[in-house]
């Protein structure tokens, strides 16, 4: 009977080939730049940007959510480093206990989790900036909601499993958890589709919204602001949906596949760290939301600018700023 304790001959293909490593160092490339650029992020939604209070919350900690997961990740991603270099000819001292990873998975779940709920929350936020009269408490229920949902997300998974196994890496499921993290990777493909539906569905009630109330100048430049910062939104929400889409969907199939035997170890190990895209995830949304904001604020300058500098009859400034909104 095999020791449970040692890695396997696959363990030891998955840890070993150049595409792993060669992940692990593009992973904590992608860990780098969350943290630099959530940084200017923070700076930005907070003296740069239009975003209401609401907003505001629900990006920062996003952004927070995206750093737990970054540095957790990267802590185990050193140390997977380290092992392939210098411990494949000990693959007894490679595996590691599933309750000692159990904290690390909790974190990292928490980290992942908060993006994925945390784009939902602000999709709903901008549902009530669209067709309520919001109030700035909103902002905070969702954030409340946002962190006991994503904090109780890792124990929900590993509830009841007496994590008495072995793991190559801690962000590894525990095998008794299988089915579990099928119903978790299923709920965040279903967030990702609902993001995406209430994106579509806010998008056209703004530009049908527009269009009938393109002759009442002021209406249109009161919502403006509101429809600007749905645009950002909903523009983070489609870019980050593809990332999220393919590691829960992706992850999921080849889990499957896996336990059904259906697809070789090589093309297993070979794929799944790719469809791990949560570091890009982290790492894409901070370099985004500036680029949004700078972008916005650049546009609404030069409108402005345009207005100041243009003399005009009052009847050719009413024309331009009509115009300026369709």
């Amino acid at each position: 009977m095999s020791n449970l304790t040692c890695a396997t001959s696959d363990d030891i293909s998955y840890v070993g080939n150049a595409n792993f490593l060669i992940s692990q160092f593009i992973d904590l490339i992608a860990v780098l730049i969350t943290f630099l650029s959530s940084l200017l992020a923070i700076h930005a939604v907070l003296n740069k940007s239009i975003f209401t209070i609401s907003t505001k919350i629900l990006l920062i900690q996003i952004l927070i959510y995206a750093n737990i997961h970054q540095v957790s990740y990267s802590i185990e991603s050193v140390e997977l480093i380290y092992k392939t270099l210098f411990m494949l000819d000990e693959p007894c001292e490679i595996m590691q206990r599933e309750d000692h990873c159990a904290p690390y998975l909790e974190i990292m779940l928490a980290g992942t989790s908060g993006m994925i709920y945390g784009h939902t929350a602000l999709m709903l936020e901008r549902l009530f900036a669209t067709f309520y009269d919001k109030k700035p408490s909103i902002g905070a229920i969702l954030s409340v909601v946002l962190f006991i949902s994503s904090a109780s997300t890792g124990r929900l998974i590993i509830w009841n499993d007496p994590l008495k196994g072995y793991v190559i890496a801690c962000f590894v499921f525990p095998a008794k958890t299988w089915d579990r993290s099928n119903w978790y990777f299923t709920v965040c493909t279903a967030l990702g589709l609902f993001n995406l539906v209430v994106c579509v569905a806010v998008m056209r009630y703004n530009k049908k919204w527009e269009y009938e109330t393109r002759f009442k100048v002021r209406e249109r430049f009161q919502k403006r602001e509101v429809i600007d910062s749905t645009e950002t939104i909903c523009f983070l929400t489609l870019v980050e949906f593809i990332f999220m889409f393919i590691y829960s969907i992706g992850i999921m199939v080849l889990l499957n596949l896996w336990r059904r035997k259906a697809i070789d170890p090589a093309q297993f190990n070979f794929w799944i760290v790719w469809f791990y895209t949560i570091p890009f995830a982290a790492c894409v949304f901070p370099l985004l939301l500036i680029h949004r904001i700078n972008t916005t604020r650049q546009i609404r300058s030069k409108k402005i600018t345009d207005i100041t500098k243009t003399k005009q009859s009052q009847d050719g400034h009413i024309n331009q700023m009509k115009n300026m909104w369709n």
